[in-house]
């Protein structure tokens, strides 16, 4: 398990994430922390080769879960989960992340 220490050591080395990858990770952490552990589900193809979610699998903020019913036909589902160390990263960055967010906590649209 990442300490805020070994973060701020990686984004020193690696970067931060995008603004849009920062955005998706933020989201999906909202959603599970503050709605229960609400699945995030998409196509496993939008993810595969995908960059903007390569990223973050790589450097462990964000991992999956594949629904394959065995159908070669069928699509294959995948859950988003944001991990122990990309709920740190959105910690750690929150402030700076929910600022540039299109809507407040309340739900509103910031108003620009």
């Amino acid at each position: 398990m990442a300490t805020e220490a070994e973060i701020l050591a990686e984004v020193e080395e690696l970067g931060r994430l995008s603004e849009e990858q920062e955005q998706i990770l933020y989201n999906i952490s909202l959603r599970q922390d503050e709605l229960g552990r609400q699945p995030s589900h998409t196509l496993y193809e939008k993810i595969q080769g995908e960059t903007i979610y390569k990223d973050m699998l790589d450097r462990e903020y964000l991992t999956y879960e594949l629904y394959d019913h065995g159908g070669e036909d069928g699509p294959k589902v995948v859950n988003l989960i944001v991990t122990l160390k990309g709920l740190r990263y959105c910690i750690i960055f929150g402030d700076e992340i929910s600022a540039k967010r299109k809507w407040d906590a309340a739900g509103n649209l910031r108003q620009k």
